[in-house]
Order: structure tokens, then sequence, then C-alpha cells
């Protein structure tokens, strides 16, 4: 078993107040994780609520100790193989009027714009099934971990 987890750094500013940004910002980062895959060619993962849990709760932990800390004491969980992450230490913000979406969209497209050598990249684009995205933010800090499973 292979597991394969990387930490982005970058910058992202807002007020949304400690939550996991709802289900629309949680489908929006599947669509775009999609879409992304499109562009390469690649099949759609289907949005798994399992990984999803797994996600939102990794992004808190996360968000509150060290990127990948969840992922990594965990080993996956037995359904994670792979984990991107923009971690709130890495200065990910919420935007003014606090649209988590767009912080999402930024995170994702910051994984593709590393090219076909990069890490995230390579997640993005791996030969999984399945995608779980977890978000969690406090005032204007968000941590959003992309999860992969078969």
């Amino acid at each position: 078993m292979r597991f394969v987890f990387l930490v982005l750094v970058a910058c992202g500013g807002g007020d949304d107040g400690g939550n996991t940004g709802g289900s629309s910002a949680h489908e929006f980062c599947v669509s775009e994780t999609n879409r992304y895959r499109a562009m390469a060619g690649k099949p759609a993962l289907a949005r798994s609520s399992e990984i999803e849990a797994y996600a939102d709760e990794g992004a808190m932990i996360d968000f509150a100790s060290s990127p990948h800390n969840h992922f990594s004491s965990t080993s996956g969980g037995g359904i994670a193989f792979a984990e991107n992450e923009c971690p709130q230490q890495g200065n990910w913000q919420l935007p003014p009027g606090g649209d988590v979406s767009a912080v999402v969209g930024d995170c994702i497209r910051a994984f593709y714009s590393e090219g076909a050598n990069g890490g995230h990249y390579m997640n993005l684009m791996g030969a999984y099934g399945k995608v779980g995205c977890g978000i969690y933010s406090e005032d204007t800090r968000i941590t959003i971990v992309q999860d992969f499973g078969l």
C-alpha cells in the first residue's frame, strides 16, 4: 500500500466562523476536480460520502495541528490512498464575503498548475475512483483537504 501526501503553501482574506463549508462547497470541490481531470482526458471520480466525512474530520484536525496529521496518523483510514491539502498554516484564507467555493477553486487550480511533474497534480490525475473533499474554517482561516480512494 502506497500513501502519498503533499502540502501546498500559498496565500488566499474574509470571515466564515468555524464550519465545513456546506454541501455546495463540497460538491463544487468534486466538480472542479472532475473538470480538471476531464481537461487532461481522465475519467471523473465519484463523490464518496465516506471519504468526504473522513476528509472533513481531517480538515478539522489538521486545522488545529499540522498538515496531513490526520491522514498520516490514520494511514488514510483504510479508505484514502492519497491526499492533497491547502492548510491554514500556509495562509489559506477566505476572501471578503466568505466565499468558501472561491477558495476551493483556487486550491484545486494550484494543484493543477503544478503540471505533470508536481505531486499534487499527480494525485489529482491519479488512477482513483472516488474523491472526498474536507473543509474547515474559523474566522478567516481555512483548511481544504482532498482525499482520493479506489
